[in-house]
């Protein structure tokens, strides 16, 4: 007898709400997919996270921090990243924005988001197939993102050198970012100790603090082969 596929969990956090309702209606035809929590303020992130653990989390940049209060005071996106990435390892991140800037789109994947939409693309289409991407520790990026972070110069340079296991290591994690460093570790046939030197080295020579970071910067470099997106992904 074979079991159901057990279901992506997803928490969508944009102060919009026709915009999360569109998310919402598009997700829940998806037999694999569940929403199972809504936020509209900076706020919301870290207590829905926290308290639901969702598999994805589909962020707003651009709302403000707080529900009642001084409208001014924004969403600080950068440091909450950083946060949540290093507090909640197995909630892979989406953007779902309009700011098209190349500091925060740099900022947001060198501190571990693994899917950036831009909310000017045919949101409807993309957002199930990121949701199912980034789940399964791949990445998702707007057509246009994926030009800004993959252009032919940035891999033809290759600032850094890295070793073949280095790069061996990192495929690894391009497989299943959320594999633990025991099963990778073992996959190379190597011990544990040796598998996190090998990437405290690469996080070294990349400049990034995390495997979803470097992985993309991986790609960035050519070092391993960038998202094959099928059409029906599109």
């Amino acid at each position: 007898m074979n079991m159901p596929m057990p279901s992506i969990t997803v928490v969508v956090i944009d102060d919009e709400p026709l915009l999360r309702e569109a998310i919402r209606g598009r997700l829940i035809s998806q037999e694999q997919i569940t929403v199972i929590g809504e936020g509209s303020v900076g706020e919301d992130v870290f207590p829905l996270v926290q308290k639901l653990k969702p598999d994805v989390l589909i962020l707003d940049l651009n709302m403000p921090q707080y529900r009642e209060g001084d409208a001014s005071i924004r969403f600080q996106a950068l440091p909450t990243i950083s946060r949540l990435s290093q507090q909640h390892k197995n909630t892979s991140i989406i953007i779902l924005t309009v700011v098209y800037q190349s500091g925060m789109i740099h900022g947001a994947l060198d501190r571990g988001v693994q899917g950036y939409i831009l909310k000017s693309d045919d949101m409807s289409l993309n957002i199930p197939a990121a949701v199912m991407r980034v789940s399964q520790g791949g990445v998702y990026f707007s057509e246009s993102i994926e030009r800004e972070l993959f252009n032919t110069a940035v891999q033809r340079e290759r600032p850094v050198n890295l070793s073949d296991r280095q790069i061996e290591a990192l495929m690894l994690l391009a497989t299943d970012v959320n594999a633990s460093y025991a099963q990778c570790a073992q996959a190379m046939n190597i011990s544990e100790s040796t598998f996190k030197k090998h990437l405290d080295e690469v996080y070294k020579a990349l400049g990034v603090n995390n495997s979803r970071a470097a992985v993309v910067r991986a790609m960035q470099m050519g070092y391993i082969p960038l998202p094959n997106y099928t059409p029906e992904q599109r």
